[in-house]
């Protein structure tokens, strides 16, 4: 019996020996476990964020394409519409900005020949006033007395 109980307690001495061991290697691993599931969560978002980029970088290069080609669209819009007003407005005979400005550079050249002859005029004689305008007599309305007399009876 004194055999059964040294192997057994010899046993029994293996088998805490063996589970502390085991839970050694167990927590070992569980160490390197969450060591390698950071590492992969970083090269995981290493990735996401680098898929990221080349998408935004190639949308980007998309929406420039799309707003210069837009771009274009509106200045060849704004083009014929100028173009088709210019034609309607020469049809109805609009003058044009040029001749509107050489109109205005005439018009004054002509104000100030009429203000030299007018000075010139006056000059060789005396100023003299205004003939006094004749007002219009004004017509009585016919049988006004005797509307307000038909009223009054009436």
């Amino acid at each position: 019996m004194a055999t059964r109980k040294r192997t057994r307690s010899r046993a029994y001495a293996a088998g805490s020996q063996a589970r502390g061991e085991s839970a050694a290697a167990f927590t070992d691993a569980v160490g390197e476990g969450l060591k390698l599931l950071g590492k992969s969560r970083e090269n995981a978002g290493k990735l996401v964020r680098d898929a990221l980029e080349a998408a935004h970088g190639s949308v980007q290069s998309r929406l420039d394409g799309a707003r210069e080609q837009a771009g274009e669209t509106w200045d060849n819009l704004e083009l014929l519409f100028q173009t088709r007003v210019q034609r309607a407005m020469q049809q109805i005979g609009v003058p044009t900005a040029e001749e509107i400005r050489l109109l205005t550079r005439r018009v004054g050249e002509l104000n100030e020949a009429v203000k030299t002859l007018t000075i010139k005029v006056e000059g060789g004689r005396k100023a003299q006033p205004a003939p006094a305008r004749k007002q219009k007599a004004v017509p009585r309305k016919a049988g006004g007395r005797r509307r307000k007399a038909r009223a009054a009876r009436g």
